[in-house]
């Protein structure tokens, strides 16, 4: 396969990523939100309910829900997380794998 080829692939494969993330996260949010809001009021004031702010996305990230010791928000918040996770991994993938085929990269 060429560089070409592979740079297409990896950045193809980015962007799933970031699709199949956004939608764990979009959904996920929605729930936590609201369980937070009816079980931890104190993080859920401290959260808010802006679905794509940065520190929404970092809460998620760095897992904060687990110090709460509540199981069913950390059901809720594991695919969250990963969905979280999935969007930066693919979105570092996509732009790696399109600079390196503007910029004549290899392999």
């Amino acid at each position: 396969m060429s560089a070409s080829a592979w740079h297409q692939f990896i950045f193809i494969l980015g962007l799933g990523l970031v699709v199949a993330g956004l939608t764990t996260y979009v959904i996920t949010w929605v729930l936590v939100v609201v369980h937070l809001r009816d079980h931890h009021r104190d993080e859920h004031a401290r959260l808010g309910s802006f679905l794509f702010a940065p520190h929404a996305l970092a809460w998620f990230l760095a897992a904060r829900y687990l110090p709460l010791r509540d199981r069913g928000l950390n059901a809720l918040g594991f695919p969250g997380s990963a969905g979280t996770w999935a969007i930066v991994i693919g979105a570092i993938g996509a732009i790696v794998a399109k600079f390196l085929s503007l910029s004549g990269g290899g392999a």
